[in-house]
């Protein structure tokens, strides 16, 4: 049983290290990350198809093919992070009345690189799939900010751990 485990770190190791990553910002020096650096800022043709409402993300950087993605979304909602744990719990609330099939792995506040966040992270269906999300959710300029990281269950072997680097990297400045 603990080579199992070795071996399942080393395949985590290497799928990691088989992508090359980058330091960005984001939302004009607000939010740093690291990224793949082989992700680029979605086209406004993929945007609306993969976002059509008016709610459209900010910002979001994916891969070539726009079906794993990073989403920034700085909302209208004022928050100040004194008021993060309120926020969760009713953010958590919607987003299990929004998605009662949902498998649910993360909800919590956490403190990371000296800020808390949100975290939620959860397996939604979509149309023809599911979804592998890991939505972050600080304050910043006293306005809640959604980071999510989105990949489909199919490629989540490979894209998860990535996702996860990605998301823990997660700075607000």
């Amino acid at each position: 049983m603990k080579y199992f485990g070795l071996i399942l770190m080393m395949a985590f190791s290497a799928c990691i290290s088989a992508v090359e990553f980058t330091s960005i910002e984001a939302l004009n020096g607000k939010v740093s990350l690291e990224t793949p650096k082989s992700f680029a800022p979605m086209t406004k043709e993929v945007l609306a198809l993969k976002y059509p409402s008016s709610r459209r993300p900010t910002e979001v950087l994916s891969d070539e093919t726009g079906g794993i993605s990073i989403a920034f979304n700085h909302t209208a909602s004022k928050v100040r992070p004194s008021q993060l744990k309120e926020a969760h719990t009713v953010l958590s609330k919607t987003f299990h009345n929004l998605h009662p099939s949902a498998k649910w792995i993360r909800d919590e506040v956490i403190e990371q690189n000296g800020s808390s966040f949100i975290v939620m992270e959860l397996i939604t269906a979509a149309i023809d799939t599911k979804i592998h999300n890991i939505m972050y959710g600080a304050s910043v300029d006293g306005r809640l900010l959604f980071v999510a990281f989105n990949t489909t269950l199919e490629q989540s072997e490979h894209w998860l751990p990535i996702g996860q680097r990605i998301m823990s990297s997660l700075s607000i400045k």
